[in-house]
């Protein structure tokens, strides 16, 4: 099955901001400025332009070493480069300025999944989730966590809690559906991928994971379908076109 994890936090919201090509005035005088150079960054990093996010978050970390918005952007520009144990001194030194910074939990939390460190990850969770126990990013992360060790069961109730709050939260509605294939109820598994492919059409991870329990359901026309799909989106997805592949040649699907 697919690992589906839930995108980092930023520090700062860009809502408002202009995406495309940067305008340094939309900035004002951004020198001496911490705020602004944070979102400069923030921006950066959206536009996949790390190297450059960092030479701001560094400028604004030289003004203020202790500012927590600029700490945990630098986490998330770390990350973008692969550098996790740098990443995590970040969010460990945002926390220890802001212990209860969700993002800087969340943030941190994430790596630890990535890493394979569920049992630590989840430490962190419940800490979110003690501060906000209706945050359904923090309930979603904490299902995946579990699905890591493998406690379907109970990572399916972390899923459901988060839909209850958001019925339309499609990484809940995959990340369940994962849990539930993972557990061979293969048509609930699909009930809620087609409620997320309602609300995503074209969500590939949703229409491979459907295509996964076809195929494990020996429903392999229907299978290669959904890959199709996924192939006329993405064409050079090379997970469903290899499944897509398996699908044909073994009728009897996989578990």
């Amino acid at each position: 099955m697919l690992a589906i994890f839930i995108v980092l936090a930023q520090a700062l919201s860009v809502s408002n901001l202009f995406f495309g090509v940067l305008d340094q005035h939309a900035f004002g005088d951004i020198s001496g400025n911490v705020t602004n150079l944070t979102k400069k960054a923030v921006v950066l990093n959206s536009l996949g332009r790390v190297d450059e996010a960092l030479s701001y978050l560094d400028k604004a970390l030289l003004i203020d070493p202790n500012n927590v918005l600029a700490l945990i952007n630098k986490g998330i520009s770390l990350d973008g480069l692969g550098r996790f144990d740098e990443e995590i001194m970040y969010y460990d030194k945002a926390l220890s300025i802001d212990p209860n910074n969700k993002n800087a939990i969340n943030n941190k939390a994430a790596v630890l999944i990535g890493l394979g460190k569920f049992d630590q990850a989840i430490q962190y969770y419940d800490k979110a989730l003690s501060i906000d126990p209706n945050d359904t990013r923090i309930l979603v992360n904490k299902g995946i966590s579990l699905d890591g060790l493998k406690k379907f069961d109970q990572a399916i109730q972390y899923y459901n809690k988060a839909l209850s709050l958001n019925p339309d939260n499609v990484l809940a509605l995959i990340n369940k559906g994962r849990s539930l294939s993972q557990l061979h109820r293969f048509e609930e598994a699909i009930s809620n991928y087609d409620k997320a492919l309602i609300i995503e059409p074209q969500n590939t991870d949703a229409l491979i994971n459907k295509g996964l329990s076809l195929y494990n359901l020996g429903k392999n026309t229907d299978a290669i379908t959904n890959f199709d799909k996924v192939l006329t989106i993405e064409p050079n997805n090379s997970l469903a076109l290899n499944l897509k592949n398996s699908a044909k040649l073994n009728p009897k699907g996989v578990q």
